[in-house]
């Protein structure tokens, strides 16, 4: 479920962040939904466990996650409210970005629109 890209200049441990945070606000992990043990995501990610466990760490600051001793991390009740903040945060700064680069390219505004609308269908499950 979660990958990982050792190439690019983001941290790891940002980057597994990142992936819970989406998981979150899509609705993969829900509100007191336990998330695999640091030890499974260590494994399956292929990475440290000190790694994974300061994301963890990190997301439970955010007051995202709540870690209970001896039984795990779950989502926290507030995760939702926070996760859509996080998701209108990110979908501005990535039409921002689709803005910027379809300008470049030299689309105007309804032509980059009607591409999304004609592609979006394709990104859907």
């Amino acid at each position: 479920m979660l990958s990982i890209n050792p190439e690019s200049g983001t941290p790891i441990y940002l980057q597994i962040m990142e992936q819970v945070r989406h998981a979150i606000g899509l609705g993969v992990f829900a509100p007191g939904d336990p998330l695999p043990t640091i030890r499974d995501l260590a494994l399956q990610l292929r990475v440290n466990p000190n790694t994974v466990a300061k994301a963890i760490r990190e997301l439970e600051r955010e007051g995202l996650l709540t870690t209970r001793v001896g039984r795990g991390s779950f989502v926290s009740e507030s995760a939702l409210t926070q996760s859509a903040q996080d998701r209108d945060q990110q979908g501005n700064e990535l039409a921002g970005r689709f803005g910027k680069d379809m300008a470049w390219l030299g689309f105007s505004c309804p032509e980059a629109v009607n591409l999304v609308e004609k592609n979006w269908q394709e990104v859907l499950p």
